[in-house]
């Protein structure tokens, strides 16, 4: 393959049909870059998919620096951004009429508790993905410390510290005014 900047040039000077050179040389690893952080093989390949056509519409913006690096960037980018939204989905939208009719909580405590998930999701959506996913799986998927660490691969104790330290950040920016 041509050195890289030299491809870039030409693919920018009119040479369209050159950038699949770059999607087949690092189509494999902007999939695994996805796929580390969303954990889904659809929405990797997806997302893979996305990197390539982002980086294909912003080639006039590209001033030579390292390809591979750039094409990661937009990879974990745009990995991140879904990751965010599905943290924010997790949060079930509250019947307030079907829990009133059961004699749950009123619809203003119904409300209130709407208003704390949706804020604890903003947080979430902000930390480090390594504490958020715990978190998530930990209190929304309700799985304990041994399934997560088997899922995820990591030890029980990095678990455990990643839990800890995730209330840590949660409990310090939940004060905070702009979340």
């Amino acid at each position: 393959m041509e050195h890289e900047y030299e491809l870039i040039n030409r693919i920018k000077s009119g040479r369209r049909e050159l950038f699949e050179q770059i999607v087949l040389k690092y189509q494999d690893l902007i999939y695994t870059v996805c796929f580390n952080i969303i954990r889904d093989g659809g929405d990797a390949e997806n997302l893979a998919q996305e990197t390539f056509l982002t980086a294909y519409c912003s080639l006039s913006g590209f001033r030579g620096e390292n390809l591979k690096s750039w094409l990661c960037r937009i990879a974990v980018n745009k990995s991140v951004d879904l990751k965010r939204k599905q943290v924010k989905q997790k949060v079930e939208p509250l019947d307030a009429h079907e829990n009133t009719a059961r004699g749950g909580d009123s619809v203003e405590e119904l409300l209130e508790q709407k208003d704390r998930a949706e804020k604890l999701n903003n947080i979430l959506a902000f930390i480090p993905e390594k504490y958020s996913s715990v978190v998530s799986a930990f209190y929304y998927d309700r799985l304990g410390v041994k399934e997560i660490a088997r899922q995820s691969g990591i030890p029980e104790k990095t678990v455990e510290t990643r839990l800890y330290r995730a209330r840590k950040l949660i409990r310090e920016r939940w004060g905070e005014d702009d979340i």
